[in-house]
């Protein structure tokens, strides 16, 4: 390497030992650990790249621009991405990995579907113009409720499985939208899904007339098909609250740098309630169709 030439250039035997010691100090070693769905569809969302080690390197592959992949530029099949990365002595360093993007027939909405990453299925409910999850996500890696959910490439969930109706995982904010403030993203929600924004929460309750009508169609005991059980929530990690009495969802769209807006629903409110929700409780999660 050019770095490593002149870094001897010159020198004495003594020099090149010391000089030898210190280079071995700063010699590189990349890792590359995807922070980021390695199986997906041609037709969803651009996925941001993370995982490289250390941090300031570059992106690159088919399909890749600007540190993003975009699935439908690059088209079915297996996808390398390649991390480099030069540090201050201009030595450098590239690991790769790969991305599995697959072309996937769109299920008529109000029939399941199956999340290509796991194999759960799931079903669905045409409401208005919009297709939505009939069921919670339940997506990832169980962890115990009493530990915060962590920014560590894993996909981390609560269960909660004592419920007298159906049970499904609990999320914090910031774990579900994969560490971004970005609303509408795909977060932990399927390819060719993302958490729903404001906007597209208060376009389902006009189908009402606005919030304060929507609760009853969306309970499980409703008729909306959206079939959303009382399945409780945990706070700060300390404790689970209100099962079979209400339920609390996501939205993609933050509220400041502490707090998420969030949806809930009771047993006997016909109205669906805002919250502006401190990210680190969890909260039940329904994805949308793109």
């Amino acid at each position: 390497m050019e770095g490593i030439h002149r870094f001897f250039n010159g020198t004495s035997t003594e020099k090149i030992k010391d000089r030898t010691a210190l280079l071995l100090s700063i010699l590189l070693f990349v890792t590359f650990t995807p922070c980021f769905d390695t199986i997906t569809t041609t037709n969803a969302k651009p996925i941001k790249l993370k995982g490289g080690i250390p941090l300031g390197g570059t992106y690159s592959g088919q399909g890749v621009s600007n540190g993003y992949f975009y699935p439908s530029l690059a088209g079915p099949g297996t996808k390398t991405i390649t991390y480099s990365y030069t540090n201050y002595a201009l030595c450098s360093a590239s690991v790769q990995s790969l991305i599995h993007s697959f072309t996937q027939s769109l299920i008529p909405c109000g029939q399941p579907f199956t999340d290509i990453r796991d194999g759960k299925t799931y079903q669905t409910a045409q409401i208005g113009a919009q297709c939505w999850m009939a069921e919670n996500l339940n997506y990832g890696t169980l962890v115990p409720s009493a530990q915060h959910q962590r920014d560590n490439c894993i996909p981390e969930k609560y269960v909660r499985s004592a419920f007298s109706v159906q049970s499904s995982a609990f999320y914090q904010w910031d774990e579900i939208m994969c560490y971004d403030n970005t609303p509408g993203l795909q977060g932990l929600c399927p390819p060719e899904w993302h958490i729903p924004t404001e906007l597209d929460w208060n376009t389902l309750f006009a189908n009402w007339i606005n919030n304060a009508f929507a609760g009853a169609p969306l309970k499980y005991t409703g008729y909306s098909g959206f079939n959303a059980f009382l399945n409780g929530t945990t706070f700060f990690n300390k404790g689970w609250y209100f099962n079979d009495f209400a339920t609390f969802f996501w939205s993609s769209t933050s509220h400041g740098i502490y707090k998420a807006w969030g949806h809930g629903l009771n047993e006997y409110d016909y109205s669906v309630s805002y919250y502006q929700s401190l990210r680190t409780n969890a909260y039940s999660v329904r994805c949308l169709r793109d």
